[in-house]
């Protein structure tokens, strides 16, 4: 079974992950909001945790730059950017990922390009993407295997491992687990509290 290079980078049971291709950081900062918070402290997982706060009501993401895409990690694993208000805004011009893991709940990806969400999966359906145009995810989901029973009955079988390797394959995102783990800008998006809490249409 492939393994994901990614998942070295956030702890799987409880991750959150979005991924912007081609802009600057200061515009991904700019479209979160967040613009106005620099200088940008930099931080450790842990650091930001007692900075920013626990829990929903404290959302938070550490971010960095590799190969061309701006990564943003949440802090605590809360979701906001998976929501399709935010996705949408950083997909304009562009294309944006998000994939999102809490706890014993499901692990859910999005896909937007140019301010429209285009597929949204939800590995407890066990069905395939549903949006505008879900081909693209849907195809990189079957080429790992989503799709097969064998695999969701197997004990090696992990859906938030898989779902960043589906993101690292078909989307060429490349994050070394050293950064993601080390120091990195840190922004509340406290702002963002209007939207719902658990991710949605």
């Amino acid at each position: 079974m492939a393994t994901s290079t990614l998942a070295d980078c956030v702890p799987l049971d409880l991750f959150g992950l979005t991924c912007v291709r081609g802009l600057p950081v200061d515009e991904v900062l700019s479209r979160l909001q967040a613009a106005s918070q620099a200088p940008y402290p930099a931080f450790t997982v842990e650091e930001a945790i007692r900075h920013f706060g626990h829990g929903f009501e404290a959302p938070a993401v550490r971010l960095c730059e590799s190969r061309g895409w701006v990564y943003l990690l949440d802090v605590e694993a809360h979701g906001r950017l998976l929501q399709t208000p935010v996705l949408t805004r950083l997909s304009v011009g562009t294309e944006a990922v998000s994939v999102w893991k809490l706890l014993d709940s499901t692990t859910q990806i999005a896909h937007a390009r140019g301010g429209e969400l285009l597929a949204r999966f939800d590995a407890w359906t066990f069905e395939p993407a549903e949006g505008d145009d879900p081909s693209r995810l849907n195809g990189a989901l079957t080429e790992v295997g989503f799709f097969l029973e064998e695999n969701w009955e197997s004990e090696e079988w992990s859906a938030p491992a898989m779902s960043l390797l589906v993101l690292e394959q078909e989307f060429g995102l490349v994050l070394p687990p050293e950064i993601a783990h080390g120091p990195l800008p840190a922004v509340s998006l406290k702002h963002l509290q209007g939207c719902r809490r658990t991710a949605g249409v």
